[in-house]
């Protein structure tokens, strides 16, 4: 018992950033999948912080290592500017004031919480845990998609929201922690005699990843995924080395099993159901060509109807309003809009970067561009020369937020925030 005390002492804080960033898909499922507390976001919340409470067990507060100086305090000056705005919003505003009060809760939580992790608390067991909870979460995903009578093959799996006036699920959930598993499964591939779980654990774990990937059908989790595998053979293989990485595998009776499995068993489903696949290639040509669509159907005019991808045109629309309502503050001489922005949240643009020059104004949008810049060129440095396996795994997984930060959700969100916190606290480059 003493010895299981001390080994979850010496891990508490690994297992604290593993939850925040692979637990939320198998959290989702228990509290809406099997119902444990449908709609209840306290539940939600409750299991996905209580590992961070937990780090804070017999914790010496006194001393913790220097995180990235410039980084931490630009982050710092932009989440109290956040806060200034949220607090000095229109009080006829459409923002939902508890929830985002909430939010900010989080947010400081996540701050002061994840500034006392230990740096060596990515170590191989943060890897396991990740890989373990990113399991858990496409199981279970895929064990709810397949068990729910009224989904279709080509629909984009989710689990499904039981929350009044919701119609699904946020598919984006569950891509969002197979791109961590996905980034921790490839890493412990390449520091393989780091770790007691060989190959065929990782390689398989991928390969199920690959699945949640394929069937939530998020363009998000994708491009980050491809970015990621990219920049991570770019910068760690030659041609000959991936030529001899593969032979390598080849050469192990276990991948050659695995692999003649699948493709008999593949080929013995579309067998008996040939369709199997249709509906979900023909959406997935469907969502590329109508996103091409989208970028270059813009040249009609303002008002030109074109056919594209409708969420893609929605964005196109709302970072149009966007620079409609600054060239509009302009002509009218309302300099405080232009320089200070029309208020917290004042548009739903779906693009952050762009809600930051709407919402906050000119000053915050060129100080929030320079600190952005700033993560990005720590997170290249450490992609480039990797200080240690946790902190590439960090550098990796920001790119998510990278793509996000130009195609999807609000600047202010504990999940976003919280990554950039984490970059700065571990990446010092």
């Amino acid at each position: 018992m003493k010895y299981l005390l001390n080994k979850f002492l010496a891990n508490r804080d690994g297992l604290a950033v593993a939850t925040f960033l692979a637990g939320l898909p198998f959290i989702y499922f228990l509290r809406d999948g099997i119902k444990l507390a449908p709609a209840n976001t306290f539940f939600a919340i409750f299991l996905l912080f209580f590992p961070y409470v937990l780090s804070f067990l017999f914790k010496d507060l006194r001393t913790f290592d220097m995180p990235n100086k410039v980084g931490i305090t630009m982050l710092s000056i932009f989440i109290l500017i956040g806060f200034s705005y949220f607090l000095l919003r229109d009080r006829y505003t459409a923002v939902n004031g508890t929830r985002e009060f909430l939010n900010f809760i989080l947010i400081f939580i996540l701050f002061f919480a994840t500034l006392f992790l230990r740096r060596e608390s990515l170590n191989e067991t943060f890897f396991y845990f990740v890989i373990f909870l990113s399991i858990l979460g496409a199981v279970s995903l895929i064990y709810f998609t397949f068990t729910n009578p009224l989904y279709q093959f080509g629909q984009r799996a989710s689990i499904a929201l039981d929350e009044k006036g919701a119609t699904g699920g946020n598919p984006h959930i569950n891509s969002r922690g197979a791109f961590y598993g996905l980034v921790a499964s490839v890493l412990v591939l390449k520091y393989h005699q780091r770790f007691k779980i060989g190959f065929i654990i990782p390689l398989l774990t991928i390969l199920l990843l690959f699945v949640v990937l394929f069937l939530t059908q998020t363009m998000l989790a994708i491009l980050s995924a491809f970015i990621f595998l990219s920049l991570f053979f770019y910068f760690n293989y030659s041609l000959r080395q991936i030529g001899s990485t593969i032979k390598f595998l080849f050469s192990k009776w276990y991948v050659l099993l695995a692999l003649t499995l699948g493709i008999v068993k593949g080929i013995s489903s579309l067998d008996k159901d040939s369709d199997f696949i249709t509906p979900i290639t023909k959406y997935t040509t469907y969502r590329f060509n109508n996103i091409l669509n989208s970028l270059a159907g813009n040249e009609g005019g303002k008002k030109a109807k074109v056919k594209g991808d409708d969420s893609a045109n929605t964005r196109i629309m709302l970072v149009g309003k966007v620079f409609e309502r600054f060239e509009k503050n302009l002509e009218k001489g309302k300099v405080r809009y232009v320089l200070f922005g029309n208020g917290y949240q004042s548009l739903y643009v779906d693009v952050p970067h762009m809600e930051v020059l709407d919402s906050y104004g000119i000053f915050i949008f060129i100080f929030y561009s320079v600190m952005f810049f700033y993560l990005v060129k720590i997170a290249w440095r450490e992609i480039r020369n990797p200080e240690s396996m946790g902190t590439e795994f960090i550098a990796y997984a920001f790119i998510y937020y990278f793509v996000a930060n130009f195609v999807a959700g609000v600047v202010i969100d504990y999940t976003r925030l919280g990554m950039y916190i984490l970059l700065v606290r571990f990446v010092r480059k």
